[in-house]
């Protein structure tokens, strides 16, 4: 989105005028102007379709669980913000849909079961994959790539507990949510994951 882009070109060059900083500084504080005035457009963009559909609380904790973890797992980035907002709002709104509209059909032993599954899977992904880093900040140190695998692995388990104790209070919603989270996340780590994305990424470039 162009408008973030400009906000953030504005205030970063306003801040380095202010402080009397050199060019390098005013990159750096683009990127934080960036990264603050996406995540709130994205933040209010999603809560405002999550309140028109009435699928709020699923929505939240599927994109609470999916940042988390991906700040130790890494993940797939797009290539401009604007496909990313789009892709994350509609992954995370059609399955907080699945999730508000169907959790009440689901027993509480099919869940265990797909929460059982889920997290088996995640664990092998993490362990093999994790952490996933970009082209523009790679990990290239063996010590900090075994840190951050240690750190996701340790808390997919702290979800996977999570989930115990609430399907043990019978709320399959907030189960079902938090385990999209970590599907989403864990497919943004995997090969077939980049290459699902980036088929998309490459069809909204032609468009």
């Amino acid at each position: 989105m162009r408008f973030v882009q400009k906000w953030s070109y504005s205030c970063a060059r306003h801040l380095a005028l202010v402080l009397n900083e050199n060019h390098n500084r005013r990159s750096v504080y683009y990127y934080g102007f960036y990264i603050v005035f996406g995540t709130l457009v994205k933040g209010i963009i999603l809560i405002s379709v999550a309140l028109l559909l009435g699928i709020l609380v699923p929505s939240l904790l599927i994109v609470l669980v999916l940042s988390s973890l991906r700040l130790v797992a890494g993940g797939y980035h797009f290539d401009t913000y604007g496909k990313c907002l789009l892709v994350s709002l509609i992954l995370i709104v059609i399955a907080a849909l699945i999730t508000q509209h169907t959790y009440i059909y689901w027993s509480t032993a099919f869940i265990a079961v797909f929460v059982l599954l889920v997290f088996s899977v995640s664990f092998y992904m993490l362990a093999k994959y994790a952490p996933k880093d970009t082209p523009t900040k790679p990990i290239t140190d063996p010590q900090a790539i075994k840190r951050f695998k240690k750190l996701s692995i340790a808390y997919l388990g702290i979800l996977l507990i999570i989930s115990c104790i609430l399907l043990l209070y019978n709320l399959k919603m907030h189960v079902l949510a938090i385990s999209f989270g970590v599907l989403f996340e864990i497919f943004s780590i995997t090969p077939a994951g980049h290459s699902f994305f980036n088929k998309i990424r490459d069809s909204l470039s032609r468009r």
